[in-house]
């Protein structure tokens, strides 16, 4: 196989242990002994916890054991990737209406079940605040009143931290650039709007899964996890033993999207582990992953100054985020959605301030977008809303404020890696933008909507390791960090290792996913593999390729510089090898393997809003068609396009399922996706009374375009790509409706009520003017 192997769409190396059903999760994985854990919750939002009693639980037949705060016998309680504001189980208030307030561990599931009920918990109920308006009122109750381990930002050029004491402000961001004062002041127009996005559900087809298992003083965890190093560094620190002692392994995980970052289950299920003397298994169901993590929610307001020809010279931000009850990765949303806000276009004036506010609600985090959803929705409702004024197309008013490539997002950052102007155009095309309807009959009325987006992509301080094995029959093993969760990475990593190597992908393996021998990465999230982890591969590849070619030299007799790998071979002149004949030739029946080593980072810059330079610039343009009832106001997505940018793609039909899979994501949170809270309960925690997409809200036009335009740092050129189609569907969908019925759709979902109150209300100021 020569050079050959990268942009084709191979079989995926775990797709028949997948589809035959062989395939490993951490759900199928039982110990000799293994016990089983249960979790009991609050039902209040907000209040003291005067008294937890297990006793009565812990004398029911065949429970092992009962943890509450009173036995949670750890060098250092809580957990947070932010700030550490999370404890195993509430020690002095609950926080949320299902935060964890004891365990019980059983030898049967069904036991540990019935023993909760036995378990007595006297509550002080406190006032809650479930909304951003309640959190930061005037004399609002304090989630939390002292903050731990603080992980103070480091900011670059134009960002700034703004400290808020005793508050439930968990991060102030802020981002400037120009003057906005002036920048306004020299508007002929200034328009303003206010959106609300909702708070979703990740929703993993594998719910939050741990086993762990204590032996002395040595931990190991199996676990459904994006992030095993993190992982095993908060767990390092919370039990009081050396990283050496601990050990994370992760088989398949079944879906993560952000929600599978940092410790879940794992902590829990160790100190039930460790205080049982067995190792346990805690599986949370379908219905709890609801009341663990989720997307924060937002109020965002947007206003910008613009020249009477179109150009926009000035945009205040101001981001709220509904962090939940405990911050998770919550700051760095709020972080990368203010630095986001502004969005792709020339603006020489800018000022946003990002908040990450405590709520008494279902903790917020990392979901697929990473704060850019929230924003993009605002930024893009926004510039149609600016059209309007003006009178001008939005398409043309894109192009005209579009950011060309090679241009800076911001002073000091990585320039635009990518042509946004021409995916406009393109998307554009894709609908027949310029063919658009004036309505239909029966009350029925259909708009086109397009949106334009884009995120750093790669993440910040993201070191990455991996090594290349050729072992002495020739085959090759892959170690790496990076997490299977569905996306294809293992197959995608080891094409990059085929094609240095000229090797057939089948002869080669990638190693189970073990702390304890796998190389660290960081985690497996913002789009990162390919382009970060990706660079540590193929430098890997080649450092043993190096090797390889020194042994087979030696092996051949030869100048190094006349040995060349083709096709699994090993050609010489007029001489041909296998890999194993060059291992065995090299170092005969040793069994000495070749070990290529890969790393890489990206190192920090002042120079630079974030601290990081972005590695890369992920986009994501959509183009909708839609049809409205005006009577009940039903949203009907017709026709829906999507295009975005792989740099390179490894792997052609991964990279289609990924752009796809986001579009979908983006859909169902334009469309139907919310977590609706009543009296600060959540009250659609499970897929009865949330709304996922479902197959009959796929447009009868569904196209997705990948560009591949070379400007990724990942090997060949590649970048990420598995979040770009989220990004403008919401806002792509809500333009257009406002083209179908003349009303401004400020909140999503689209439900249709909601749409027919905001259409009655858009037709009667019209009678009213």
């Amino acid at each position: 196989m020569s050079r050959a192997t990268v942009g084709q769409s191979l079989l995926r190396v775990d797709g028949e242990e997948k589809v035959t059903g062989r395939a490993v999760f951490t759900h199928d994985f039982r110990l000799p002994g293994m016990a089983y854990a249960k979790v009991l919750r609050s039902p209040l939002a907000h209040a003291h916890i005067r008294r937890v009693d297990g006793r009565g639980a812990q004398s029911v037949p065949g429970v092992l054991a009962v943890l509450t705060r009173d036995n949670l016998q750890v060098a250092f309680p809580f957990y947070g990737q932010f700030i550490k504001d999370q404890p195993i189980v509430a020690i002095d208030k609950a926080r949320y209406a299902g935060d964890i307030v004891a365990a019980v561990v059983a030898v049967e599931e069904d036991i540990a079940e019935e023993a909760l009920k036995k378990i007595e918990v006297d509550y002080d109920e406190l006032p809650a605040a479930t909304t951003i308006e309640e959190a930061l009122a005037e004399n609002a109750p304090l989630i939390h009143e002292n903050l731990r381990g603080f992980k103070e930002p480091s900011y670059g050029r134009g960002a700034s931290h703004i400290v808020h004491e005793k508050s439930n402000v968990g991060l102030h961001f802020r981002y400037q650039r120009g003057d906005i004062q002036e920048g306004f002041a020299a508007s002929d127009h200034i328009i303003e709007d206010t959106f609300l996005f909702p708070s979703a559900q990740h929703y993993p087809l594998e719910p939050h899964i741990s086993v762990a298992s204590f032996e002395g003083k040595s931990l190991t965890v199996v676990s459904s996890t994006q992030m095993p190093f993190p992982v095993r560094q908060e767990l390092s620190q919370m039990f009081g033993i050396s990283l050496s002692h601990v050990r994370v392994v992760v088989p398949y995980v079944g879906g993560g999207y952000g929600g599978k970052g940092g410790i879940k289950t794992e902590a829990l299920a160790a100190a039930l582990s460790r205080l049982s003397r067995r190792p346990v298994r805690l599986a949370l169901s379908a219905d709890e992953t609801f009341l663990t993590v989720c997307q924060p929610g937002a109020k965002l307001t947007i206003k910008t100054g613009v020249s009477k020809d179109g150009r926009f010279i000035a945009r205040r931000c101001e981001v709220y985020l509904n962090g939940g009850a405990y911050a998770t990765s919550g700051p760095s949303v709020a972080e990368k959605a203010g630095y986001r806000a502004h969005g792709p276009y020339r603006i020489p004036h800018v000022l946003t301030d990002s908040f990450h506010v405590y709520t008494n609600t279902v903790p917020a985090g990392a979901f697929r977008g990473f704060g850019a959803t929230q924003v993009v929705f605002a930024y893009e409702s926004h510039l149609d809303s600016i059209a309007l004024r003006l009178n001008m197309d939005p398409l043309e008013l894109r192009i005209k404020n579009i950011l060309e490539k090679g241009e800076e997002f911001a002073p000091g950052d990585t320039r635009l890696d990518c042509d946004l102007k021409g995916g406009l155009l393109e998307v554009a095309d894709m609908i027949q933008w310029q063919n658009r309807e004036d309505g239909a009959a029966n009350g029925l009325k259909r708009g086109k909507g397009i949106a334009c987006a884009v995120k750093d992509g790669g993440g910040t301080n993201k070191p990455a390791h991996a090594l290349v094995k050729i072992l002495s029959d020739g085959s090759v093993v892959l170690a790496t960090g990076s997490v299977e969760i569905g996306q294809g990475i293992r197959t995608a990593l080891l094409q990059v290792v085929a094609e240095e190597l000229a090797m057939n992908p089948e002869e080669m393996r990638v190693a189970e996913l073990d702390t304890q021998h796998t190389p660290f990465d960081k985690g497996t999230n913002a789009s990162s593999a390919v382009s970060i982890m990706g660079q540590a591969v193929q430098k890997a590849a080649r450092h043993a390729r190096e090797q390889f070619i020194a042994a087979a030299a030696q092996a051949l007799q030869a100048d190094p510089g006349d040995v060349e790998l083709k096709e699994g071979k090993v050609v010489c002149r007029d001489r041909t090898l296998s890999f194993r004949e060059v291992m065995r030739s090299a170092f005969a029946d040793t069994g000495t393997e070749i070990v290529g080593r890969g790393f890489f980072k990206v190192y920090p810059s002042r120079e630079v809003p974030l601290g990081y330079p972005s590695p890369f610039w992920e986009i994501g343009l959509a183009g909708a068609e839609v049809e409205v009832d005006e009577m009940t106001g039903e949203v009907k997505l017709l026709k829906y396009a999507s295009v975005t940018d792989a740099g390179k793609m490894i792997h052609p039909l991964h990279c289609r399922g990924q752009d796809e899979g986001a579009a979908m994501f983006g859909i169902g949170l334009g469309l139907c996706e919310e977590l609706v809270y009543t009296e600060g309960r959540l009250m659609n925690p499970n897929l009865v009374d949330y709304r996922l997409p479902r197959f009959r809200d796929l447009p009868r036009s569904f196209t997705t375009r990948i560009l591949e335009q070379g400007g990724g740092p990942g090997p060949y050129g590649a970048k990420g790509m598995g979040e770009g189609g989220i990004l403008a569907a919401a806002p792509a969908i809500c333009n257009a409706v406002h083209d179908a019925t003349g009303m401004r759709p400020h909140q999503i979902p689209l439900k249709g009520e909601r749409v027919w109150r905001a259409v009655q209300g858009a037709e009667s100021k019209k009678k009213e003017v």
